[in-house]
């Protein structure tokens, strides 16, 4: 776990990335497609995340509105007996897009959203709730909010890009001082 000293104030976030979804098994990149479920091995790994949680006070589980991402909160919500949310925000980052006739038209890579706002807006009020959450999310947003919160350790610092975030891992944060690292308004 990495813990960011600071406050009094202390409670604990688990970031989780949802387990393996039918398009992980075959290599798919699935960015804002919200449908793909979860495999068999995803579910398994789901519901694996909810028990190594048991002994860890969980409040509540917020998720991405992606099918895969829900299915693995309900699945650890199940083990937990607590809450799931769902929160669009913690969606994949999407391609960006400018809405002209170019877009359809370009034979250049696409360029892919920065999602800080939003994950930044989710932090903020995440840290505005007592107790401990755990957020499902997807491995490009695993990533920012770990870069986000300076919160890499020797674990996370080969996660170059969320396809390296193994399905179902879990990183636990302290959210101590969270406007040291994620600038407030």
């Amino acid at each position: 776990m990495i813990e960011l000293v600071g406050s009094p104030r202390n409670h604990l976030l688990w970031v989780v990335r949802h387990g393996e979804s039918t398009w992980n098994a075959i290599g798919r990149i699935q960015r804002e497609i919200a449908h793909p479920p979860l495999t068999a091995r995803g579910t398994t790994q789901a519901y694996a995340a909810g028990y190594a949680l048991r002994d860890k006070n969980i409040d509540r589980i917020v998720s991405s509105d992606a099918v895969r991402a829900r299915q693995t909160a309900q699945s650890m919500a199940t083990v937990l007996s607590v809450p799931a949310t769902v929160d669009g925000r913690l969606r994949e980052r999407a391609w960006r897009r400018t809405g002209t006739l170019a877009d359809a038209d370009s034979h250049r890579p696409a360029r892919l959203e920065d999602p800080t706002e939003r994950i930044r807006t989710v932090l903020l009020d995440l840290d505005a709730m007592d107790g401990s959450t755990v957020v499902v999310t997807h491995g490009d947003i695993v990533c920012a909010i770990l870069d986000m919160l300076h919160a890499r350790d020797a674990t996370t610092r080969h996660w170059r890009t969320g396809t390296d975030v193994p399905n179902g891992s879990m990183v636990g944060i302290n959210m101590r001082r969270l406007s040291r690292f994620v600038d407030l308004p």
